[in-house]
């Protein structure tokens, strides 16, 4: 009781009007808020060594003369036609100071908890990846589980202005990239909490979902701006040094254990394009010591597809005929996995995690060579084993046509 007391007298002279402490949050109207949403880092090249960030917030009322974007440097311009987002950038010695520096240009205050995701400049990437994403993961603020991209042969700051020319909203576009890797396979999304894990165990080492700028047609039959996934890019000793495209990038995902679903697509007896999809896969590390040396590894990466299509009029599920589908399976994702290790290998990274799975399988032994693995990995001989099983054609055995095929 004499506690309750003690505790109910601090809160009446905590909240005593007049006070100069208060343990509560300062009260703020949220239409004195702007709502980050994007927020793009980039390294200056004005030889100063400053840094340039670009925030994206979403327009919710379209005032007449549109809504204007400020560059840093004093000059105003309208958002582009059709624009979804108001779009504002400055720079500063440090990304902190550029943050300042933005709030001059702001009647509002930027409010960072709905930060959704961290695009980071391919010359930001090169300089220190760690250095770029400090603030975010300092500032109270920042959800540590806001995504994080490298931008792939540009700036943030291009990507985020030019995409919005389009008449699509960049946090929305950005979602829809992440739900369509669920589906393909050949990326994923990373958290910031998740990047600095990489980090801190991973010897400097990460792989991080990249995008890029590109141009589509649009309805109108006019190029207008888009973004696209394009694989990964490696991180080692913290900075940027190599990209996985996204023709083997799926092999990152196997290797990882990070499919959902994906398609292969693979030839029939008759040489007629079969998909397959697949539906689930594992992969397994297994060291092979010589004592405390560890002379090789394998990695054992079993998959389950389904029959997705079939353009041939013959029956695919004879056993002959899915033996050979299961082949080429196998050998297409055998290669995209080796061609993915030799990248890596190339970049000097463990950005796949493969000390995780070392660490897990014979703790004792790995601690033993932990200070030397990166070297190891270099040269560690690799046995890369693809077991493929073809289980269900979903609700026909049988091609549409086969009765009528002659």
């Amino acid at each position: 009781m004499k506690k309750l007391i003690i505790s109910l007298i601090l809160i009446l002279v905590l909240s005593t009007p007049g006070c100069s402490f208060t343990a509560l949050p300062m009260r703020r109207e949220i239409d004195d808020l702007l709502l980050v949403e994007v927020l793009g880092l980039d390294k200056s090249n004005d030889g100063a060594g400053n840094h340039i960030i670009t925030i994206a917030s979403r327009i919710l009322e379209q005032s007449e003369g549109g809504q204007t974007q400020q560059d840093g440097s004093g000059e105003e311009g309208k958002v582009s036609p059709g624009g979804k987002a108001l779009i504002t950038t400055t720079q500063g010695k440090t990304l902190f100071d550029a943050v300042r520096n933005i709030q001059n240009n702001t009647d509002k205050s930027l409010f960072w908890a709905h930060t959704k995701y961290l695009l980071i400049g391919e010359e930001a990437a090169r300089d220190n990846i760690a250095k770029y994403i400090d603030f975010a993961s300092r500032d109270h603020e920042f959800q540590l589980n806001c995504r994080v991209y490298v931008v792939k042969g540009t700036t943030a700051k291009e990507l985020m202005m030019k995409f919005n020319q389009s008449e699509f909203y960049i946090a929305d576009k950005l979602e829809s990239l992440g739900r369509s890797y669920k589906l393909l396979g050949t990326s994923e999304e990373l958290e910031l909490v998740e990047l600095m894990r990489f980090f801190d165990i991973h010897f400097g080492s990460a792989r991080i979902p990249c995008i890029q700028l590109v141009n589509r047609e649009s309805s109108q039959g006019q190029k207008a701006p888009d973004i696209e996934s394009d694989g990964y890019a490696i991180a080692a000793d913290l900075n940027l040094v190599s990209y996985i495209g996204r023709d083997i990038s799926r092999g990152v995902n196997l290797i990882a254990n990070k499919i959902d679903s994906s398609i292969v697509t693979v030839k029939d007896l008759t040489g007629e394009d079969v998909t397959l999809e697949l539906i689930f896969s594992n992969t397994e590390a297994i060291p092979h010591f010589a004592g405390d040396v560890l002379e090789e590894i394998t990695l054992k990466t079993t998959v389950v597809s389904n029959l997705g299509e079939i353009q041939s009029q013959v029956p695919s599920i004879y056993e002959e005929n899915i033996e050979y589908m299961e082949a080429q399976q196998s050998s297409i994702l055998e290669n995209e996995i080796k061609r993915v290790l030799g990248v890596v290998r190339e970049a000097e990274s463990d950005c796949l995690s493969i000390c995780d799975m070392i660490r897990l399988k014979n703790p004792v032994k790995w601690h033993k060579i932990e200070d030397q693995w990166i070297n190891i990995m270099q040269y560690l001989k690799t046995h890369v084993v693809v077991e493929s099983h073809i289980k269900k054609s979903y609700e026909l055995d049988e091609p549409s046509g086969l009765k009528g095929k002659k």
